[in-house]
């Protein structure tokens, strides 16, 4: 019988291993200025990373859509107004409309800790956005939806005038 024997490496070849795995973390490390799109629950982000101090900071931006006219559906639009204008306790996370072409947005604003890697703005990015899901759901609860859904909205609102016998 013969043994199989593992190659033996010496220090100096751990040595080299590390400092080439250490110049590819560099490489591969994010920089700001970063800008980065991408889908997720039918809804198209776009995302773009800056230095903010000693901090980065991560901001998304969800496009809901636009505003529709007051002739088009004025329930839908009074009802997206109101989310428009609603402040949740939580500041980082809100709907917001561009003021020029009306279009309607989920903005996420974050500030990351810590070193700046592509896992930790990886993890940062998915962590955001399943925070941000209730939001989305929200938004789908008072009659949002994407253009390519056929089914019809289930809108669970009350009118305003209930008659009452």
């Amino acid at each position: 019988m013969t043994a199989n024997s593992a190659p033996t490496h010496t220090p100096t070849d751990f040595d080299a291993l590390i400092k080439e795995g250490i110049e590819k973390l560099v490489w591969a490390t994010p920089k700001p200025p970063l800008s980065f799109r991408f889908s997720w629950e039918k809804v198209s982000f776009s995302a773009k990373l800056t230095k903010v101090g000693d901090k980065h900071r991560l901001v998304f931006l969800g496009n809901l859509g636009p505003l529709p006219y007051s002739a088009e559906d004025p329930d839908y639009r009074e009802r997206l107004l109101m989310l428009l204008a609603w402040k949740p306790d939580e500041e980082r996370i809100r709907f917001v409309m561009d003021p020029i072409r009306h279009q309607i947005y989920l903005m996420i604003d974050d500030i990351l800790e810590g070193d700046l890697t592509g896992t930790h703005v990886i993890s940062s990015a998915i962590t955001s956005l399943l925070l941000a899901r209730p939001y989305l759901e929200l938004a789908r609860e008072i009659g949002w939806q994407h253009p390519t859904d056929t089914t019809p909205r289930n809108l669970n609102v009350i009118p305003h005038k209930v008659n009452e016998d």
